[in-house]
């Protein structure tokens, strides 16, 4: 994103596909989705990811694309790995 002074608008970013918040940067709209869309608990032992709901695990965020990467680590049994959300999955019903 570029600074732009004089209050003179800027318009939307198609990589994103949606128009900054001219005052509070991209930071305020991303922080809202990492807190929204983060995963809350380890996909192998359920155990909370997050030191507030009293987890000791930690997840961090990271884009390739147009995918979302959240990067997890459970202190409780050791996993860690990539979770990536998808808007679309497609799968199939195994043969009988």
């Amino acid at each position: 994103m570029t600074a732009v002074s004089g209050g003179s608008e800027v318009g939307p970013d198609p990589r994103r596909g949606v128009g900054p918040d001219l005052r509070r940067g991209w930071f305020s709209a991303d922080a809202e989705r990492h807190r929204r869309d983060a995963p809350r608990y380890c996909p192998a032992c359920a155990a909370p990811l997050s030191l507030a709901d009293g987890g000791q695990g930690l997840t961090t965020e990271y884009w390739t694309g147009r995918d979302r990467v959240f990067v997890c680590f459970c202190g409780a049994c050791g996993w860690s790995g990539d979770i990536v959300l998808a808007d679309r999955v497609i799968g199939h019903e195994a043969a009988e």
